[in-house]
C-alpha cells in the first residue's frame, strides 16, 4: 500500500514539471484605425498549448457603432458650467403662422439663470438672481418669488424638441460650432411614422463628449381634409462654459429694490415672517401685493398681535376688522388689519399659512362700518 502511495506522488510531481515547461501565448490583436461594424470587431482569446485545455475567454469591451441616438440617456444640461439655448417654434395652420422663441441662459456657479420668451404679443422676461425669480410679462406685470419658479427649465429639456427624431440615423462624425459631434438625420422616406398624410423629418448633432444635443431641427407636416398643418422647431445650444454673470437688465433693477421695500421702511410683521413673493399689475388699481410665509397660527393670534402693537417706527394700527372692497377676503370672510405710516397705507390679510400685505398707494380701502 505504501508503494502505491509513493507511485501516485511521483506521477503528480512529474506532471507539474511538464506543465511548468509549457507556455500559453495569447493571440495578439491590433485594433482598426477607424471604427468598424460590431460584427467586424475581433474577440481576444487565449489558450494553453501544452495541455490543450481552453482558458476562460476574455470578453471584448462593448462597442456601439455606429452611434445610436437615445433620447432617454441624454445629459442634463444643468451639469454644464453654463450655457445658452435658443428654441424657435413655428406652427402654421391653414396658412396662419404662430411663432415664438425661447432663449434660456444658465450658470452653475454662482447660480443664475434667465429666460426670454418672444411671441406675437410681446416679450416675457424672467431672471433668477440671488435666490429670487423676477418675471416681467409682455403686458408689464411683475411677478417676484423666492427660489427658482417651478418649470423654469422645462423649455430647455431636449426631449421636448427631439421626440420625433428617435429614428434618426447616424450620418457621420462632424464638428458643430467647433465641438466634436455625431450627426443624425431623419428622412421622411425612412421614417415609419411618415405616410401620405403625415411626414416627419429632421436632424440633430449630439456632442461626442457629454452626450447632450448641440442642435436639433424637426419638421412635421400633416393634412386631413381641408386641414393642413406644419410644425417646425429648432433648438440651438451655444455659449457653453462662456457665461460669467447673470444679472437683472437695467429696466428690471427696480423690481429688486421694490421687493425689499417692506423691510427698508420697517413694516411691522411677526418676527418669524419671511418674504415669499410680490405682484404688481400694470393695469391694476395701483396696489402692490406682497406675501410673507409664517408659521401657522390662529386668526385671533394674528389679529391680537396688531391690536397690542404700539406705534413702531412711525407705523400705527388704524383698524382691525372688516375692510371695504375686499369682497372675497376682508369685507365678508374675515377681519384684517389697516396699518399706516404717513401717506403709506397697508392692508394685512392672514390666511393661516401666509400674510398678504397690500400696499394701497391710492388709498382705495377703508374700514367697513
Amino acid at each position: 500500500m505504501k508503494n502505491t502511495h509513493m507511485l501516485v506522488v511521483v506521477v503528480l510531481v512529474l506532471s507539474l514539471a511538464i506543465l511548468a515547461c509549457g507556455s500559453a501565448t495569447p493571440t495578439s490583436v491590433i485594433g482598426p484605425t477607424k471604427a468598424l461594424e460590431p460584427s467586424l470587431i475581433p474577440s481576444i482569446q487565449a489558450a494553453t498549448e501544452s495541455t490543450k485545455t481552453p482558458m476562460p475567454t476574455r470578453e471584448p469591451t462593448p462597442t456601439v457603432w455606429p452611434p445610436v441616438f437615445d433620447l432617454w440617456s441624454l445629459e442634463d444640461l444643468r451639469n454644464l458650467d453654463s450655457f445658452m439655448i435658443t428654441i424657435n417654434e413655428k406652427n402654421t395652420v391653414n396658412g396662419q403662422l404662430t411663432e415664438r422663441t425661447f432663449t434660456i441662459g444658465y450658470m452653475k456657479e454662482p447660480y443664475g439663470a434667465y429666460r426670454v420668451l418672444e411671441y406675437d404679443g410681446g416679450v416675457n422676461r424672467t431672471y433668477v438672481v440671488n435666490d429670487r425669480t423676477y418675471e416681467l410679462t409682455g403686458t408689464g406685470d411683475w411677478y417676484i418669488s423666492t427660489g427658482t419658479m417651478r418649470g423654469f427649465f422645462s423649455e430647455a429639456d431636449p426631449a421636448l424638441y427631439a421626440g420625433k427624431l428617435l429614428e434618426a440615423q447616424f450620418a457621420g462624425e462632424e464638428e458643430y460650432e467647433g465641438i466634436a459631434a455625431y450627426h443624425f438625420v431623419l428622412d421622411a422616406a425612412n421614417s415609419t411614422e411618415s405616410n401620405a398624410d403625415y411626414q416627419v423629418e429632421g436632424e440633430l448633432y449630439l456632442a461626442r463628449e457629454g452626450n447632450y444635443i448641440l442642435y436639433s431641427h424637426q419638421l412635421e407636416t400633416s393634412k386631413q381634409g381641408d386641414f393642413a398643418q406644419t410644425y417646425e422647431v429648432t433648438a440651438t445650444l451655444s455659449s457653453i462654459g462662456q457665461m460669467t454673470e447673470v444679472k437683472l437688465p437695467p429696466d428690471m433693477e427696480e423690481m429688486s429694490s421694490t421687493a425689499d421695500l417692506p423691510f427698508e421702511i420697517g413694516l411691522p410683521l411677526p418676527t418669524d415672517s419671511a418674504f415669499s413673493g410680490m405682484i404688481r399689475y400694470e393695469n391694476g388699481i395701483g396696489v402692490d401685493l406682497y406675501t410673507f410665509s409664517t408659521p401657522k397660527r390662529s386668526i385671533e393670534e394674528f389679529l391680537s398681535y396688531y391690536r397690542n402693537l404700539p406705534p413702531t417706527d412711525g407705523w400705527t394700527v388704524s383698524h382691525v376688522g372688516h375692510v371695504t372692497l375686499h369682497e372675497s377676503d376682508c369685507e365678508f370672510t374675515r377681519e384684517c388689519v389697516i396699518i399706516n405710516n404717513g401717506s403709506t397705507q397697508v392692508i394685512l390679510y392672514y390666511n393661516g399659512g401666509s400674510i398678504r400685505a397690500e400696499f394701497d398707494w391710492p388709498h382705495w380701502y377703508s374700514p367697513l362700518d
